[in-house]
């Protein structure tokens, strides 16, 4: 009897501490960057789009206009954010032809992004 409810016990933490610790998404600030001046048709999408999800998720988002060279340098800077979901790179079709354009990008189209959403 002792060693069922010990099992049971171990169980329970085992199983509950995890969910206790798990980080809720979202829990800051989430940045959309947009690869052009703001005023612009991309921005004014953008910022429709985070009005929306700001609404939605509970929490504040920013933009931020990274404008250059097409959008590479902003594609670059969002490369080389961490992969947690709190920097959104929002571009157009200028994005999937960046390769033919361009020699050597500082990142991979494919490799380094994730699409949620078309």
């Amino acid at each position: 009897m002792l060693k069922r409810i010990l099992c049971v016990l171990l169980c329970t933490v085992f199983l509950v501490v995890p969910v206790v610790n798990a980080e809720q998404y979202p829990s800051k600030v989430i940045t959309i960057v947009v690869p052009f001046s703001a005023g612009g048709p991309t921005d004014t999408l953008a910022r429709l789009l985070a009005q929306t999800m700001g609404t939605n998720l509970k929490t504040q988002m920013i933009i931020e206009n990274v404008a250059g060279a097409g959008g590479t340098v902003a594609a670059a800077k969002v490369a080389r954010s961490r992969p947690d979901g709190y920097t959104i790179f929002f571009h157009h079709i200028g994005f999937a032809t960046a390769p033919s354009l361009y020699r050597k990008l500082p990142y991979d189209t494919i490799r380094d992004f994730e699409p949620i959403g078309f």
